[in-house]
């Protein structure tokens, strides 16, 4: 990859960009958005639980299994978008490990998603430690991306 005059980027063929491995990751993290709207939109259904409730009321039947299913979703949509634009600016500095971070994210997301939807709480468990295997690792990460770019200040 070489800077051209007009300062733009310019790869030989057949080179490879590796921040195409973070818009991947990017694209990956979508997956957990889509499998959580799907198992609501089957909750909802499957519970009779209507529009506008945003979760079932202690008096529906299966207000745990559906609660359960509806938290999974929303606290993967809480962390969605901070995981993406953390690899993303990550990825400038350290593109490889950005985007393999966000896709154990995503994975242990999968996961969460998948045993918290078993309507017990405690199946969340196991999909939320992977997760954390890939934000927490994302937050320190943009510290030394920014210490990196700042040309090392802390050594």
């Amino acid at each position: 990859r070489r800077r051209t005059a007009a300062g733009t980027f310019e790869m030989d063929a057949g080179e490879v960009d590796p921040y195409g491995y973070v818009i991947a990751a990017i694209g990956f993290a979508c997956f957990a958005n889509f499998f959580g709207s799907m198992k609501v939109m089957q909750a909802r259904k499957r519970f009779n639980i209507q529009y506008p409730k945003l979760y079932a009321e202690s008096s529906d039947a299966h207000n745990v299994e559906f609660n359960c299913i509806q938290r999974a979703h929303q606290q993967t949509l809480e962390w969605l978008a901070l995981c993406q634009v953390l690899a993303a600016v990550n990825g400038m500095v350290f593109p490889r490990t950005a985007a393999a971070f966000l896709c154990v994210w995503t994975v242990g997301k999968l996961l969460y998603i998948q045993g918290y939807s078993s309507g017990k709480p405690s199946g969340r468990h196991v999909g939320g430690l992977v997760a954390h295997m890939g934000d927490v690792p994302l937050v320190f990460m943009s510290f030394v991306s920014a210490n990196k770019l700042l040309g090392g200040l802390v050594a």
